[in-house]
């Protein structure tokens, strides 16, 4: 399923209501709200993925910003940021230069947020020789 925006058309909002439920992949431009079901693979290149109180996923997301209130099994990659709100589940990996995560939230799973999220990472500098303890360094 794929949902874009056509030339010389507004901003592109879709929703999958509640007791609906979609199998495949599907692609967005804009925003896409879930309170329904969907299992496959959610892409959209800087999108944003809303995930209601009642919304399910088992799937893989690659989106620009996921914002969590349902469920999701599956990875997450969110190009910009991911946000867990406190009535959010997640089971599995994240991956984003920006995290949010809300007191009550449910996060089973690994984050990354390194050089191949955000152009940046915080590395280990050994210091064998200069007796001096172990320090973080930003690069660019």
């Amino acid at each position: 399923m794929k949902l874009g925006k056509t030339e010389n058309s507004g901003p592109d909002y879709g929703v999958v209501g509640q007791g609906i439920e979609i199998t495949g992949d599907i692609t967005f431009a804009d925003q896409l709200q879930v309170y329904g079901k969907i299992s496959g693979k959610i892409h959209s290149k800087s999108g944003t993925l809303v995930i209601g109180e009642s919304g399910q996923l088992d799937a893989e997301v690659d989106v620009g910003t996921c914002v969590i209130y349902g469920a999701v099994r599956g990875n997450v990659a969110g190009r910009a940021k991911v946000e867990i709100r406190r009535t959010g589940r997640i089971t599995g990996d994240v991956q984003t230069p920006v995290l949010l995560v809300e007191e009550g939230a449910v996060f089973n799973g690994v984050i990354r947020m390194g050089q191949e999220s955000v152009g940046r990472r915080l590395e280990e500098v050994p210091s064998a020789d200069s007796g001096e303890a172990p320090r973080q360094v930003r690069r660019a």
